[in-house]
């Protein structure tokens, strides 16, 4: 059965998951990227790398994309960027990894969406 345009739009294709942050003394809710955010993230790094830019902020900017709070609503804003910046490499590692796997951002699905 096709879907129709309503169907689509109204289909609830971004499900949160909850990840354990020890080092915090808790959790945080991650939300995939939607795609102007992931067009806007995009965009940022295409500019950045055109520029020969360094990619600093770069953990913090997809953590910031898909961050959000019991709402539902965005945690961080850009203007959270430096201060995020200042935590854990590590718990940014792992935060910026589990974005990019829930975004469709890693390799590994990059190449799988190409084949496809």
């Amino acid at each position: 059965m096709a879907l129709s345009k309503d169907q689509i739009f109204g289909a609830a294709d971004s499900d949160v998951i909850e990840i354990d942050i020890p080092e915090w003394g808790g959790s945080i809710k991650l939300k995939p990227m939607t795609g102007e955010q992931r067009a806007g993230y995009e965009f940022w790094a295409a500019t950045a790398s055109k520029k020969n830019s360094d990619f600093r902020g770069i953990r913090e900017r997809t953590i910031i994309a898909c961050a959000v709070d019991d709402a539902g609503e965005p945690l961080f804003t850009a203007d959270d960027l430096a201060t995020l910046a200042k935590k854990n490499a590590a718990v940014l590692d792992r935060l910026s990894v589990e974005c990019q796997r829930i975004s469709g951002l890693l390799a590994d699905d990059v190449e799988e969406a190409a084949k496809n």
